[in-house]
């Protein structure tokens, strides 16, 4: 509310991030202020349905602060409101701010309430649903008896999770409950609604296959009472069940009275089709890079038994998104692959939230296309705002864009849809580098390390997190430790010979150029490994060699070259100006 009041006392005008913390929180207030700021303009959004991306009240000028950029009709004075009688004294220009203020407070006030009441009244389609529900989904079991199911009882899965998040965006979210079957992990306890408030259904079910016959039996329960909303099973031939997720999603929109969106019924597929489209998923959810050829082959073969399957060519698209984003070799072709394949997943089927986000980071990543990304990234987010991949698009987007506090809340907004999956743990917590949070990240090694000595990972961010706090003895007693469990005793012994005589900055240099060395060592040295090298060295002009060269093939790391703290040393360089201004990044 003070946020609020405070910008519409300077409508259109730029209220710095330094001035509110002012206003806000005198000196002697002991605050987290970035996040306490953060959280308030998140919070003040969510109260008038805004949004940073698209904003139409609340402004962010990145890194500046805000500005109120909605039109403000007249309000009337104090005086018309509350007409002073006959004879009362002149009021006294301090009683005028205060009269003024309050009116301010007041439309304040309202506002929020008219916004309040507009927002849901707009997103409560039905007396039943009030507000937006939230699904867990388990992972199917797999009761086939074959271990080797595993990657079809997962797609499954996957694809029910798909199909509920697309049902009805603005009234259901869905986010997953438990590991993949596929992982062999003990599995977590079912989710309890007090941890997670407006969780209020679960879904669960199991998968039967003889051949090419398949049974899914599901069922709705309701949380708070464990009451069982809706079961039933289905019997398929496996080329309809991709089909039948669609069939389920629309059953619990009927049982929850929601108005789920039409969308045209995909046309039949060969069952090999189906099955090999889901095997190439299975081997893409294994995060493994490079990115095996056995995901490729899976999906060349769907692609061969039905030319017209869209998810397939939305698959093969985003395998060669990752092989080119994780390789320098042949990365030029692995992008013309992958823009031919989501070009024609998109021809085959426009409403399809993956085959956005693929668009989405060719265009990021690519072809520098800023608009056009951010166009496909939020039409993701729009078709399915329970999709984590959409969520994790739009915050690389926002990164690039220099909104690293919109990134964090895309990131952690991701991880809560799937709060099991690694790869979405590791993203966040990079993205905590470019927020500059060492202190977050030393805890977060130091509480990973108190469980695992041996975490290479883990030793290696608490030495370069604690040196970027400048806690260098500290730093450096972890820096020599990560470097003999990496297999390099001897470099450890020579790092704590040189911090000894000439410091930390001076080890630093002395493992840099270690590590430089092995880079230089590789037939084809990758790019970005290079650019970063000649940086930690202190080589700035091979740095901005390296860095300029990279512009003209589009280098994707390049594009967190204006976060990323381990640049720090070059920005001073006029170098790096013009190297930013070849690139031409967004601003958010």
């Amino acid at each position: 509310m003070a946020v609020l009041t405070i910008l519409l006392k300077h409508p259109s005008e730029l209220v710095t991030r330094e001035e509110l913390q002012r206003r806000l929180w005198p000196s002697d207030t002991f605050v987290d202020f970035e996040q306490s700021l953060n959280a308030a303009i998140r919070r003040l959004r969510l109260a008038l349905d805004d949004s940073a991306a698209s904003p139409r009240y609340v402004e962010t000028l990145a890194r500046r602060g805000y500005r109120w950029i909605a039109p403000l009709q007249g309000v009337p004075s104090s005086a018309a409101l509350n007409p002073d009688p006959p004879g009362m004294p002149e009021p006294t220009r301090s009683g005028i701010q205060t009269r003024a203020a309050m009116l301010l407070v007041g439309l304040a006030v309202i506002l929020l309430v008219a916004a309040f009441v507009i927002h849901r009244a707009m997103r409560s389609p039905s007396s039943v649903v009030q507000g937006r529900l939230l699904i867990a989904v388990t992972p199917l079991e797999n009761l086939s008896g074959d271990p080797g199911q595993n990657y079809f009882v997962q797609g499954l899965t996957e694809e029910i999770i798909t199909q509920l998040g697309q049902l009805s965006p603005e009234q259901i979210g869905v986010i997953r409950y438990r590991l993949p079957v596929s992982q062999q992990q003990p599995a977590a306890e079912s989710p309890d609604s007090s941890q997670r408030p407006g969780l209020q259904y679960l879904l669960e079910g199991s998968v039967r296959r003889q051949r090419e016959q398949v049974r899914i039996s599901v069922r709705l329960l309701r949380m708070p009472d464990q009451a069982v909303i809706w079961t039933e099973s289905f019997d398929r031939n496996v080329s309809d069940v991709l089909t039948l997720q669609s069939e389920i999603a629309q059953h619990i929109g009927r049982e929850l009275q929601v108005n789920a969106l039409g969308r045209a019924a995909r046309p039949p597929v060969k069952p090999e089709a189906v099955e090999a489209y889901l095997r190439g998923r299975f081997e893409l959810a294994q995060n493994i890079f490079p990115v095996p050829d056995a995901a490729r082959s899976h999906f060349e073969r769907a692609i061969a038994l039905d030319p017209a399957y869209a998810p397939a060519h939305a698959g093969l698209a985003d395998f060669y998104v990752a092989r080119a984003v994780g390789s320098d070799e042949r990365s030029e072709q692995a992008w013309r692959l992958a823009e031919q394949h989501a070009t024609q997943a998109l021809s085959l089927e426009s409403e399809n939230a993956e085959t956005h986000v693929s668009i989405a980071m060719i265009r990021l990543m690519h072809d520098w296309d800023w608009p056009a990304a951010r166009q496909h990234a939020l039409r993701a987010l729009q078709l399915n705002p329970s999709l984590a991949e959409a969520h994790s698009t739009y915050a690389l987007y926002l990164r690039v864009a220099g909104n690293i506090p919109e990134d964090l809340n895309q990131r952690e907004q991701a991880l809560a849809l799937d709060p099991y999956r690694e790869d979405l743990k590791n993203k966040l917590r990079f993205e905590q580098i470019f927020a500059r949070d060492f202190q977050g990240l030393v805890r977060l090694a130091q509480k990973t390390l108190a469980s695992d000595p041996n975490d290479v990972e883990a030793r290696e961010n608490l030495c370069l997190n604690l040196g970027r706090l400048k806690l260098f003895k500290e730093a450096a007693a972890e820096c020599a430790q990560q470097l003999i469990l990496d297999g390099h005793p001897d470099w450890a012994e020579g790092y704590s010979r040189e911090y000894s005589k000439n410091g930390y900055e001076a080890a630093s240099v002395f493992v840099a150029k270690k590590r430089l060395t092995e880079v230089l060592a590789q037939p084809q040295p990758d790019l970005w490994d290079l650019a970063n090298a000649y940086s930690s060295a202190g080589m700035r002009d091979e740095t901005f060699q390296v860095l300029f060269g990279g512009v003209q093939v589009h280098e994707p790391g390049l594009l967190q070259i204006r976060v990323d703290p381990d640049f720090d040393p070059i920005r001073q360089d006029p170098r790096y100006a013009e190297l930013v201004r070849q690139i031409g990044f967004p601003n958010e």
